[in-house]
This record gives C-alpha cells, sequence and structure tokens, in this order.
C-alpha cells in the first residue's frame, strides 16, 4: 500500500502536471490530510486495543536487552555518522536531528506489530519476544520524542509534563473502569451494542485531539486510549469486527495517499551522492541494530540464526515513522528532500527485512532453547510404564467435546497403579487481541475467565466433575488456549513436550455439527497441524453422535481393535491392553493377516529394509503374544485372526464385521497393506489424509451405519525426524 501511495504521488503520476492536477486538485490536498489523520488515529486506537500491555510488560522482563542494546548501540553509531559526515538534506535544527535518528533505531510496537500482523508471526514465540522488546524501546523513546517536538514548536514545557500524565492517569483510571462496566453489563457471549461502538470509535479521535494539543504526534493519544481497553470479547473482538473492513479497505489508503503525494524521488535524483551516503548510515545503524540481536540471543538461551529474525523484526518500519516525518515536514523542520529519503527508508527496509523473516523462521520452531527437554525423543504409549502416571493431553472445542471426551479418559482406566494427569485445554479462536495465551484455570481466575470465554466455565467444572467421582484418582490440569487457529498448535505442542505427555487426544471435526461449514474447515487445518508436529503419539476421536458417553457406564463397554501391523496398530493395542484392567470393558482384537506372497509383492515399492521388515513383524507379534497371555486371566478378552490374500480383500473383510455392537473401535492411521497410501485413497475418501485408509473406512457409513465411535491413532516417530530434518536445513 504504501507502494501504490508512492506512485500515484509527483514520482511518477505526477510527472504529467496536467494529469496531476486533474486527479488531485489543490482543494483535495487539505482533506486527504484530514482522512489520513483519521485513518492514523482509528489505526493505532485499534491496532493497540488487542494488546495485552500486562502480559507483553511481564514478557519484557526476561529479553528487555533486545530493546534497549540493540537501539542505544544504533542510536550511537548513527549519531556519531551523521556529525562526522552529515549526509542529510536540509534540517532547521539539531533537535530535528535527535528526532529522526531516534525515528530510524526505535522499535516502534504500532510498526513491528503491524510487521508481525502481515507476516503471521504475532502469535509465535519469536513475535511475542519482539513485541515485549518493542514496548521497552519505546516506552524509553517516546517520551524523548514528545519533548524534542515540545522544543521544535517553541512552547512550554509544562503543558506537556502536566498534561500527557493526566491524561494517563484519566484513561486508567476513568475510562478503563468505564469500559469494563461496559463489557460485564454485555450478555455472555453477545456483541457489544451499536451505540458503545461508536461512542469508543469517536473516543479514539477525542484522544488524538487531546495528544495533539499537547504537543505528542498524532497517533499517541489513541494508542494510549487502546492500550486501556479491555482486549478480547466482547468489546474488541466487536470493535475490530465492526471497523477493520472499513479501515483497511477505506482509511488507510487515504493516509499512504497523502504520504505518497509529498514524497518527490525526483528531488533524490538530482541529489544523488547525499542520498547513496544518507541511505548507507541507515544501512549501517540496521545492519548494527541485527549484529546486536545476534550477540544478545546466547545470553537469552535463544538460537543465533532466531537472533537475526528478530533483529531484522525490530527493523521493521512503518505506519509510526511516516507519522512522526510527516509531523516533521507540517511544521517545516524537515524538507522535502529528507521526507522522501526518510520514505524511502521505510520502504527498503520492508522490501528487505520481510523475505529474511521468512527464510530464517520459516517453520516456527522454538526459539528458548530448552535442555531439559529431549528433541527427537519418541514419547508414545508403548513406552510408558504400567506402573507410572499417565499424561493425556485433551484438547476441546467447545462444550460439546465434553462428554465424550470424559467418557474416553473414564475408559482409560485411571487406577492406584497408574494414575492419570490429564491436561484439559479449551481451544478458542484469538480474535480481539494481538497477544495469545496458554494460561491455567482454577478457582481463582475462572470468575475472570467466563466472562471473555463462557464455554470455559463448563468445561473447567465438567472436568472437575470428573476428577472427583472416576473410578480412579485423576489430576485434571485445566487451560483455556486463545490463538488464531492456523498457528493454535504451537503453544499445545510446547506444552505436550514441557510435560512428557505421551498421548494427545482431540477430536474430530465433524464431530459437532454445531459448528458450521464455517469454522469446521478452520478445525480441520488444526487437526492436521497436531498430525504433523507434535512429537507424541495422538488419537483423533470419531463421535459424530456422542454414544460413547452414553456407553461407559453400562455393565459390559465392548472395545474392539483392528490390527493389521505397524506402530500405529501397536499403538491402539497398547492402549487395549490398559484398558483390559477396567472391570466392565471387554476387549476384541481383530487381526488381519495378509498372505505371505501377496504380501511380499505388495511391498516391493516400500522403502523399507529387510531388517527393518523383520523388526516390525517382530515388535508386532510380541505385541500380540502380550495381548493373548491376557486371555487366561480375563474372560473379557477375545482374538479373532482373518487372513486375506490382499488389500482388497481386506476391506471387505472389515466392512463384513457388522455383526459385533461395538461401543468404541480403535485402529491405527498408517499401514503397509501395499502400494495404496493415505495420500492416494484422498481423491477417493473423505478423510483418508487424517484418519487413514481403515479409519475413513471405519467412520463411513458403510461400517455399522457410521455409529460407532472410532479412536484412530498415529505415532509421533514420524514427525520427530521431519522435526529434525527441518531444524538441520
Amino acid at each position: 500500500m504504501k507502494q501504490a501511495g508512492i506512485l500515484l504521488g509527483p514520482s511518477f503520476l505526477g510527472i504529467n502536471s496536467t494529469l496531476f492536477r486533474t486527479v488531485f486538485p489543490g482543494k483535495q490536498a487539505s482533506l486527504l490530510q484530514i482522512l489520513g489523520n483519521l485513518s492514523v488515529a482509528i489505526f493505532a486506537f485499534t491496532l493497540t486495543m488487542r494488546m495485552d500491555i500486562i502480559s507483553t510488560l511481564r514478557g519484557a522482563k526476561r529479553c528487555w536487552q533486545f530493546g534497549v542494546i540493540s537501539s542505544f548501540t544504533s542510536y550511537i553509531a548513527i549519531e556519531t555518522l551523521i556529525s562526522l559526515h552529515k549526509p542529510i538534506g536540509k534540517v532547521n535544527n539539531s533537535d530535528a536531528i535527535n528526532i529522526l535518528t531516534t525515528v530510524i533505531t526505535i522499535s516502534s510496537v504500532i510498526s513491528v506489530t503491524h510487521a508481525l500482523q502481515e507476516l503471521n508471526l504475532f502469535t509465535s514465540e519469536l513475535g511475542q519476544i519482539a513485541m515485549s522488546s518493542s514496548m521497552i524501546s519505546e516506552i524509553m523513546q517516546y517520551v524523548a520524542i514528545s519533548l524534542q517536538f515540545q522544543s521544535l514548536k517553541d512552547q512550554e514545557i509544562f503543558g506537556f509534563v502536566i498534561g500527557l500524565p493526566a491524561f494517563m492517569l484519566l484513561s486508567i483510571f476513568v475510562i478503563r473502569p468505564t469500559m469494563k462496566m461496559i463489557v460485564q453489563r454485555t450478555p455472555l457471549g453477545q456483541p457489544l451494542k451499536e451505540i458503545y461502538v461508536v461512542m469508543i470509535l469517536m473516543g479514539a479521535l477525542v484522544t488524538a485531539a487531546i495528544g495533539e494539543h499537547f504537543g505528542a504526534p498524532i497517533g499517541l493519544g489513541p494508542m494510549m486510549y487502546g492500550l486501556v481497553m479491555p482486549n478480547g470479547p466482547p468489546l474488541a473482538t466487536t470493535i475490530t469486527e465492526k471497523s477493520e473492513v472499513m479501515l483497511n479497505n477505506f482509511f488507510m489508503p487515504f493516509f499512504y495517499t497523502h504520504i505518497g503525494m509529498k514524497t518527490n524521488f525526483k528531488l533524490l535524483i538530482k541529489n544523488w551522492k547525499a542520498v547513496i551516503q544518507f541511505q548507507c548510515v541507515l544501512f549501517v545503524a540496521f545492519l548494527i541494530k541485527v549484529v546486536a540481536c545476534v550477540l544478545i540471543a546466547p545470553t537469552n538461551n535463544i538460537r543465533p540464526k532466531h537472533g537475526m529474525a528478530l533483529g531484522l523484526i525490530l527493523s521493521m518500519k512503518g505506519l509510526l515513522e511516516l507519522i512522526i516525518c510527516s509531523r516533521l515536514r507540517i511544521v517545516q523542520t524537515i524538507d522535502d528532500q529528507v521526507f522522501s529519503q526518510m520514505v524511502l527508508f521505510v520502504v527498503l527496509m520492508a522490501s528487505i527485512c520481510a523475505p529474511l523473516i521468512k527464510v530464517l523462521y520459516k517453520h516456527h520452531p522454538r526459539v528458548l532453547k530448552s535442555p531439559g527437554i529431549h528433541e527427537g525423543q519418541v514419547r508414545m504409549i508403548q513406552n510408558t510404564p504400567e506402573n507410572t502416571e499417565f499424561n493425556i493431553v485433551s484438547c476441546l472445542y467447545n462444550d460439546g467435546n465434553v462428554h465424550s471426551m470424559i467418557a474416553l479418559l473414564e475408559a482409560c482406566n485411571p487406577c492406584q497403579e497408574s494414575p492419570m494427569r490429564v491436561h484439559a485445554i479449551h481451544l478458542v479462536e484469538l480474535s480481539g487481541k494481538f497477544a495469545p495465551i496458554l494460561i491455567p484455570v482454577n478457582n481463582k481466575n475462572i470468575k475472570s475467565l467466563s466472562i471473555n470465554y463462557p464455554n470455559t466455565n463448563a468445561i473447567f467444572h465438567a472436568f472437575e466433575n470428573f476428577s472427583n467421582n472416576s473410578s480412579g484418582p485423576v489430576t485434571i490440569l485445566s487451560y483455556v488456549n486463545v490463538a488464531p487457529y492456523n498457528s493454535m498448535h504451537e503453544a499445545v505442542c510446547n506444552l505436550v513436550d514441557d510435560n512428557s505427555v505421551p498421548f494427545l487426544i482431540i477430536p474430530f471435526h465433524e464431530n459437532d455439527q454445531s459448528l458450521g461449514t464455517l469454522t469446521a474447515p478452520f478445525i480441520h487445518d488444526l487437526n492436521t497441524n497436531f498430525l504433523a508436529t507434535v512429537r507424541c503419539t495422538v488419537g483423533i476421536l470419531v463421535d459424530k453422535y456422542s454414544r460413547i458417553c452414553m456407553s461407559i457406564s453400562k455393565l459390559c463397554f465392548d472395545v474392539g481393535i483392528f490390527f493389521i501391523g505397524g506402530i500405529d496398530d501397536r499403538e491402539a493395542l497398547t492402549m487395549g491392553i490398559r484398558m483390559l484392567e477396567r472391570s466392565n470393558i471387554k476387549i476384541s482384537l481383530l487381526r488381519f493377516v495378509m498372505n505371505e506372497n501377496a504380501n511380499s509383492s505388495n511391498r516391493q515399492g516400500q522403502m523399507l529394509t529387510e531388517y527393518k521388515k523383520e523388526t516390525e513383524i517382530m515388535l508386532d507379534e510380541s505385541l500380540v503374544d502380550e495381548f493373548k497371555g491376557k486371555k487366561y486371566k480375563n474372560d473379557n478378552v477375545f482374538y479373532h485372526e482373518v487372513v486375506v490374500e490382499d488389500c482388497i480383500q481386506l476391506m471387505e473383510a472389515i466392512l463384513r464385521v457388522t455383526d459385533k455392537n461395538y461401543d468404541l473401535v480403535m485402529v491405527g492411521k498408517r499401514h503397509n497393506i501395499g502400494d495404496l497410501t493415505d495420500k492416494e485413497m484422498s481423491n477417493f475418501m473423505d478423510h483418508a489424509e487424517q484418519l487413514g485408509i481403515i479409519g475413513d473406512m471405519l467412520t463411513s457409513i458403510e461400517f455399522c451405519n457410521g455409529v460407532v465411535p472410532v479412536l484412530v491413532f498415529q505415532c509421533g516417530d514420524q514427525n520427530v525426524k521431519q522435526i529434525e530434518g527441518l531444524a538441520s536445513s
């Protein structure tokens, strides 16, 4: 959009003066400036309104060096170079040079947040560190800029020193409590009333005028006004939904057009030597900031590569820098040449930094190095000792998933020898705020959380009741994870790693019909992200009619395990062996054995060594023998073996198993059943890529009319290899 504004200015369209005057008559210049100022005020307000100032400042405690040291070293370098070479156009006094130097070296919260939003990084770990660092940098330098503006205008400093602090106190002790009262009066789950939305947006314009009156840049007042707003639903969510489209598609183009009309690159061509010198000075300051972040990174347990990406993010320039330079031009402190050079620098920074950041932080890995986490270790149910605590992460999209999930957890047989620890995570789409959160839910904060996330309250109490009434010892750790769907899995995967969890359960996206056609695709993609990245066994629970919760209390809970072979099937069988200790559960193992000749011919195209084939067969036989051994001690154990010639007979045999009234069927996702793969079969099956070929068959209407709950297992061993390969590349 910045480039489009420049194209409309005198640098390109203005070459033809007649055309330029026709498109932009003189009377429109003031209108563009007014609309540009309105867009700046609303943009600064809506951007900062979505920030969580408390958590951002709390995170700044551990990464303040990036915001302070990198900016300070860059400031010293550019001050020295400018004083020695003076490669700059007309500047009326030294204070203006100080302001320009500060603008170049500052890491603006608004510019950094906007850049993170464009790069889809503001919910990542690196994005949160960048926001915290820029917050510290801007707090230290904003006062200096505003004080320098006062000296430029030759006004009394008293009004600034008294006025802005008074406005801050008014915002904290009057405006914020008023906004909280409005939120409390809004019914749970309902949007804000239209009258409140209009009043709040008008308040952003009023605060811009107040800040301007006290000599601050026009964005400072709305920025402070937005920071005191309660972020998240319903206030920030409603305002964002009402204003975002109008702001991005109507107001902001006016601002960039106004900037472009004042940018004249023809002036730079006339003084190209001075331009090159000045841009070199700016580039040196940019390099020093990046190098400083790289050197600071190891002291904060951050990889140097990610330190470089952080330095690039903190060097991004945007709206705030354009606002300040435009203000300096209006008060005739800098001329059009200097202004055009600063616009050129902003455009160059965006063009250079964005591609480099995408390369350095391509796969959104963890930034902080954690020596305690055994990266590459495969956590599986098979590797979990029977006499230790069984850790499970259970994800829920809404309260409609609760009953099925609790019934499955109860079937997993918590007992005194192996108590269960369940991390129940309510996944909520991020809206009306920037900072994603993963916070524990307890009796102290559930009341405040229920205001913004009413379903969390119901989920929390349901799992508390499960813990109190379970047949065995169950410890519940409840969380709410608020993030965009495309990055929601990252915080959950980090929690899985930090707690060495072997089993993650996620509901299938078609379980809840109330999700609708808009939300279900996002949850489908989220489940795909879980399967691709998490380093433990994943279980996808398909229970479209909530039958499992109605069956778990029966005298006999019938579980069927379809076993073909492979690591995923072994995970399903291991879970079945664990369930056997529960008195009302009956386990039936249906093992499908492929004919030796057909099996060998079907596997010719697979890139498995003979040694690995033999190892897989040995592991399968060992676990099946263990299950058979349980048959002599438990009357609820049944074993059936079916020999098939090829994969076609295998599918036919599975579909013939309709006489069993199973309450739950468990199966692995990936199998060695010939040349057919999940990806190839996705053209013929609806959900083969997520559930596998067999899992998709078992959830279809062709198998028991599609009413039997199915739990599909995928081991995380392949994910570890993929992630290690990405990290090394």
